[in-house]
């Protein structure tokens, strides 16, 4: 399965890739080479891979039709077996779309499985990207190296960088960076820009910035000149989760009173500095206002008071949006002269939202919604690895919507992350699909316990048991390879499997007492369901607790 869905594709036959050398000719070959992983194989001693690359700028290469734009990521991939191997014809634009196809070649090398035909590939989206902008310990620097060159090469070419708990990102927004922060976010720019990513730094002034101090938006320009001389060139301005009223009696004085009026010019004046710095930097502003129907007072006024060109962060009509539909990104556009850039807060898990686990899918984004939008950013959780998994479905539906099916991808996501070691997490996992999108948890177990209850009430108590054992026996296997293995992605899931273990105490109590109802058997169940209940961490679908209740009447 490839990884996001081909836009358009003319394939003939899927064939087993395993070769004795890649010829890598034409425009940028050292470059594609040097991107290309790739295994030697000593059973094929004659067959080689042969790519031709060559770069034209015309409608075919450049323009999306779908979305009536003009992009630098399309490219078009012919392939052919020849007695003496696979010769592949590359047609691209330029640097970025020959990158965004040589991660196809590698995708489908490290496959072993290449097509014979033809594809036209694109993404939808414009602007397809993560944000750290959650509440909590922030990512470290290796956690977030990996998870750049991760996501970049299944399609995403945005990143955000705003954990709340950097402290010289909000707290401390006007001192300059310590030598070795700086050295890292100047590390971090430089591989985004290698991996065709764009970088943003985004600054939060709003807690304690007079608006009418020229002295305070001195420090706030000497901030961004220091980020501005490592190379970073696009900025963030994040103007969220701060008072609604203004703090000093200067600034009432001098905006009428309104915060919208003093972050209007806040961000005009800001916007103009950047300019005056470089006219190739970019502003994205999240609003104080970034939820809502989209035509309130406050958002409207803001988004037709600053230049079109300026991004602006919404997130749909609540904070945590179960759906971001196309009739709202019209409203919010026509209110605001702004097509709305998303903050999407899936999978964040941030807050009151602490005790779960967002390790699920993308859902209830409608398929047309790279029309009406800049894009996606999707807010990620304080666990880097165990954020992974949602991201990829993020990937698959910003590349492309119209092929984006949320389970079968989310599947997929969870072979790349945990490779061979998927089916044995998958009850874990099912049980973790919990969020606050449309999506339902623990299929598995509800398909498992719906088989058996309706084997016990038709008679058959002994297929009601088996089917339950074979559950149990998985449940077993995935609890006991969580408390023994020393793996990342494994780690962060520990106190949801904890709960997992007690779970796994009920389903056995209430399958005995599904075979010997007895009054012991009843206790010990109410007893377990209990202290399944009191546990704090969000795992499993109602029916669990109504399958143990349902024992207890038999």
């Amino acid at each position: 399965m490839i990884y996001p869905a081909f836009q358009k594709s003319k394939i003939t036959e899927w064939t087993d890739c395993l070769f004795s050398d890649i010829v890598v000719l034409g425009y940028e070959n050292e470059f594609a080479a040097s991107e290309i992983s790739f295994k030697k194989s000593k059973l094929c001693k004659a067959n080689k891979l042969y790519i031709d690359i060559s770069k034209e700028n015309t409608r075919r290469t450049e323009y999306i039709e779908e979305a009536n734009r003009i992009t630098d990521e399309k490219f078009i991939i012919n392939s052919e077996k020849r007695s003496d191997g696979l010769h592949i014809k590359l047609t691209v634009s330029g640097k970025k779309s020959l990158f965004r196809a040589v991660c196809r070649i590698r995708q489908m090398l490290g496959d072993k499985n290449f097509f014979v035909g033809e594809v036209e590939d694109y993404p939808l989206f414009v602007k397809r990207g993560y944000i750290e902008g959650f509440y909590g310990k922030p990512w470290d620097f290796e956690t977030r190296i990996s998870n750049l060159d991760l996501l970049s090469f299944y399609g995403m070419n945005t990143h955000y960088y705003a954990p709340k708990d950097d402290p010289y990102h909000r707290d401390k927004w006007d001192e300059l960076y310590p030598e070795k922060e700086l050295k890292q976010l100047s590390e971090l720019a430089e591989i985004c820009k290698e991996k065709f990513v764009d970088f943003h730094y985004c600054i939060a002034p709003g807690l304690s910035m007079k608006y009418s101090s020229d002295a305070d938006f001195e420090k706030l320009c000497r901030k961004v000149e220091q980020l501005y001389n490592i190379g970073i060139r696009n900025f963030g301005l994040l103007l969220d989760d701060i008072p609604e009223n203004l703090w000093f009696d200067e600034d009432k004085a001098a905006f009428d009173g309104e915060a919208v009026n003093a972050h209007i010019a806040l961000i005009n004046k800001f916007n103009l500095f950047l300019t005056n710095l470089n006219e190739n930097c970019s502003l994205t502003v999240c609003p104080l206002q970034y939820h809502g129907r989209g035509d309130e007072y406050f958002i409207s006024k803001l988004g037709r008071g600053i230049p079109s060109k300026v991004s602006l962060f919404w997130t749909g009509k609540n904070i945590c949006s179960q759906e971001l539909t196309v009739r709202e990104a019209v409203v919010f556009e026509n209110a605001t002269n702004h097509k709305p850039l998303y903050w999407d807060n899936f999978p964040v898990n941030d807050a009151e939202m602490q005790n779960e686990m967002h390790i699920g899918y993308i859902n209830g984004r409608e398929k047309d919604l790279y029309r009406y939008s800049e894009g996606i950013i999707s807010n990620v959780m304080e666990f880097g690895m165990s954020s992974r998994i949602p991201l990829l479905t993020v990937c698959a539906y910003l590349w492309n919507p119209i092929e984006y099916s949320g389970y079968e991808s989310w599947q997929k996501a969870c072979e790349i992350v945990l490779k061979d070691k998927k089916e044995l997490l998958m009850p874990l996992l099912d049980n973790l699909l919990f969020s606050c999108l449309k999506v339902e948890n623990s299929p598995m177990m509800n398909s498992v316990l719906n088989e058996a209850q309706q084997m016990f009430f038709a008679g058959d108590i002994n297929g009601a048991y088996s089917v339950m054992q074979t559950y149990i026996e998985k449940l077993k296997k995935c609890i006991e390879f969580t408390e023994t293995v020393d793996m990342p992605e494994v780690s962060e899931l520990l106190p949801w499997a904890e709960k997992q273990k007690i779970a796994l105490e009920l389903l056995e109590s209430a399958t005995a007492t599904i075979v010997n109802n007895s009054d012991e058997n009843k206790q010990k169940t109410r007893e377990i369901l209990k202290k399944y209940l009191a546990h704090p961490k969000t795992l499993c679908d109602f029916s669990l607790q109504s399958f143990a209740e349902r024992t207890l009447t038999i």
